[in-house]
């Protein structure tokens, strides 16, 4: 199982890198709003996987040792050994994110088939929140094609272990955790992007899922959620304020995400008093 667990983290490390390429190519600046107000569009994925790594600023294609992930930016001290542009320094943070987490879910979860459904949503919600983060766009073209995988898995999950009940708590967990957003989108849609409810989507059907067997559990696992996030999204917002001025646009998607995973890794300890 160590053996397993390293090869894991090491993966992941590599997803990381991966993850910072469609982070990096995947926003496409607008030159003004778009019938929506949005200032940012997104390429096809032919154009963001199109061609090797390069430099954004000079288009110098890296050797596979300006590739290695951390090590690469902290050898070249965060800028293109070429024109010396500055390397966004998301690249290691998100690089070392990823196995890190990983390694929590592990922990936490067990090495199982139960692990699969949240290992899915590790690398779509670390680019997801960096995205967002960067453009205040929670972008379609990641986020529907991300639940219909993690649709996909959760079934395979819920076979191989004989839950199919967990597949209705999954279901009640998106309701409880999407409605409310979506609500508040329809009453106040200039509080928050619909992006945002569409992440939700994703967000609560994995939740839900690892709230076990009973449907009243994937409800209180989603509402505490819901309030984790807001507690998240306060935090983020103070500093957002603190640092870009009181005018500052706050991404919700990022707290979203954290809440969501770190509620699933302490879902059996939060249901278990409750006897939900």
């Amino acid at each position: 199982m160590i053996v397993c667990i390293v090869f894991g983290a090491l993966l992941f490390l590599a997803l990381g890198s991966f993850c910072c390429v469609i982070i990096d190519r995947l926003p496409l600046p607008l030159d003004e709003p778009n019938d929506y107000g949005e200032l940012w569009d997104t390429r096809s994925w032919s154009q963001v996987f199109g061609g090797n790594s390069r430099c954004s600023d000079c288009g110098h294609s890296l050797r596979f040792y300006e590739n290695i992930p951390v090590l690469s930016w902290l050898a070249l001290r965060g800028r293109c050994r070429t024109c010396g542009s500055r390397i966004p320094a998301f690249h290691p943070v998100v690089e070392l994110l990823c196995p890190v987490v990983f390694l929590l879910c592990v922990w936490a979860l067990g090495w199982s088939w139960q692990l699969l459904p949240v290992l899915w949503l590790i690398p779509v919600g670390v680019t997801i929140s960096a995205i967002d983060l960067r453009t205040l766009m929670v972008p379609t073209r990641i986020v529907w094609p991300a639940f219909a995988v993690a649709l996909l898995l959760t079934v395979v999950t819920a076979a191989l272990l004989g839950e199919w009940r967990w597949l209705i708590t999954a279901a009640v967990g998106l309701a409880v955790f999407a409605g409310p957003l979506f609500l508040l989108w329809f009453a106040l849609p200039a509080g928050m992007g619909f992006g945002d409810v569409r992440l939700a989507v994703l967000l609560g059907w994995t939740l839900g899922f690892y709230a076990g067997q009973r449907p009243i559990a994937g409800a209180f696992l989603a509402v505490l959620c819901l309030g984790a996030s807001a507690m998240i999204g306060i935090v983020v917002g103070v500093v957002a304020l603190g640092a870009r001025g009181r005018k500052a646009k706050v991404p919700f998607g990022p707290a979203l995400f954290a809440g969501t995973l770190l509620c699933i890794l302490l879902a059996q300890p939060i249901l278990q008093p409750f006897g939900v």
